[in-house]
C-alpha cells in the first residue's frame, strides 16, 4: 500500500491516481512504502524552520516572526505550495484582495492585537508546525502542513465586507478602520492604552473561529478529512475527544507552542530559548 501525498489517503500500490484527490503519481512514486513526495520549495521552507539552513548542532531554535520579516516568510511559504498552487493562489488572492488578512489582529487583546497580528501568528505557527513535523512527523505532506497552519485563524477575517474584528474609535488615534489597521513596533509589544483597541464585529453571523476557518477555505480549495479537521479544531481539540487526526494534533500542539511561549516575551527569556531571525 502507498499514501497519497496530497491527500494522504491510503491505496493500492499499482495506483495511478488518487480516487479522491486524483493526484497523478509518477513512476518513481508506484513502488510499496512511498515516501511523501517533497517539492524542493517545499523542502526548502521546512529546512528554514527548522534552522537546518543554520549550522546549529542539537537544538531546535525557535523562529522569530515579526513585522519586519513576517512578509518575506509568507512569500517564502506561498511559493513551497505547487501540486496545488492554482486553488491555492486563487484563495490567496481573495484573501489579500477582498478581506483584512493582511492587515488584520489576531485577537482583541495581547501581543497581537496590532496590525498584521493575524498574519504574523499564521506563518508563525507554519514555521512551527514544519519544525515539529521534521522531528516527529516526517511523512506529513509538507504543503498540507503549510495549508493548514496558514489557514487555520483565517476565520479571523470574518467575510468579505465584514470583518471580524473592528478598530474602536479613540481620541489618542488619529483615524480609525473598519479593518483593524494599527501600529505594533515588535511581535512582543503588549498592547496598552496607547495602543489599538479592537472589538468583535456583531454585524457578522456567529461562528467558531475553526468553522468560519472552514467555511472559507473550502470555497477554494479541496481538502482531505485530516486537513478539514486539524482547522476546524486546531483551537478547540477537547471538543473531539480524543479522537485527533495526526494533522490536528500537531497543529494544536505548534499553536498552543506559539501563543504560550513564543508571544510571550518574559517566557522566551526565562527558559532561554535560541532564536533565530531568517
Amino acid at each position: 500500500m502507498k499514501k497519497c501525498p496530497d491527500c494522504g489517503m491510503v491505496i493500492a500500490n499499482q495506483a495511478i491516481r488518487c480516487p479522491k484527490c486524483k493526484y497523478t503519481f509518477t513512476s518513481a512514486e508506484g513502488g510499496g512504502d512511498t515516501e511523501t513526495t517533497v517539492t524542493p520549495q517545499a523542502a526548502a521552507v521546512s529546512a528554514a524552520a527548522t534552522g537546518r539552513s543554520e549550522k546549529v548542532a542539537g537544538i531546535m531554535p525557535m523562529v522569530d516572526v515579526n513585522k519586519d520579516n513576517v512578509d518575506t516568510l509568507y512569500s517564502q511559504l506561498k511559493a513551497a505550495i505547487v501540486k496545488r498552487k492554482t486553488e491555492f493562489d486563487h484563495f490567496i488572492d481573495f484573501l489579500e484582495n477582498r478581506t483584512s488578512w493582511l492587515t488584520a489582529p489576531a485577537e482583541v487583546k495581547g501581543p497581537l492585537a496590532c496590525e498584521k497580528g493575524l498574519l504574523i501568528r499564521s506563518v508563525a505557527v507554519a514555521k512551527q508546525l514544519l519544525r515539529i513535523k521534521d522531528t516527529i512527523m516526517p511523512q506529513l505532506d509538507e504543503e498540507s502542513a503549510i495549508i493548514i497552519a496558514l489557514f487555520h485563524e483565517v476565520g479571523k477575517v470574518g467575510i468579505e465586507g465584514k470583518p471580524l474584528f473592528i478598530q474602536e474609535e479613540s481620541s489618542s488615534l488619529g483615524s480609525t478602520s473598519a479593518l483593524g489597521l494599527s501600529f505594533s513596533s515588535r511581535l512582543s509589544t503588549s498592547s496598552s492604552s496607547s495602543g489599538p483597541s479592537y472589538s468583535i464585529n456583531n454585524k457578522l453571523v456567529h461562528m467558531n473561529v475553526g468553522v468560519r476557518s472552514l467555511f472559507l477555505v473550502s470555497q477554494y480549495m479541496l481538502l482531505s478529512d485530516d486537513e478539514a479537521q486539524a482547522i476546524s479544531y486546531a483551537s478547540d481539540v477537547e471538543l473531539l475527544d480524543g479522537k485527533l487526526s495526526p494533522y490536528t494534533l500537531l497543529l494544536s500542539t505548534a499553536l498552543q507552542m506559539q501563543k504560550t511561549i513564543y508571544e510571550v516575551s518574559d517566557t522566551v527569556s526565562s527558559y532561554s530559548f535560541t532564536v533565530i531571525n531568517p
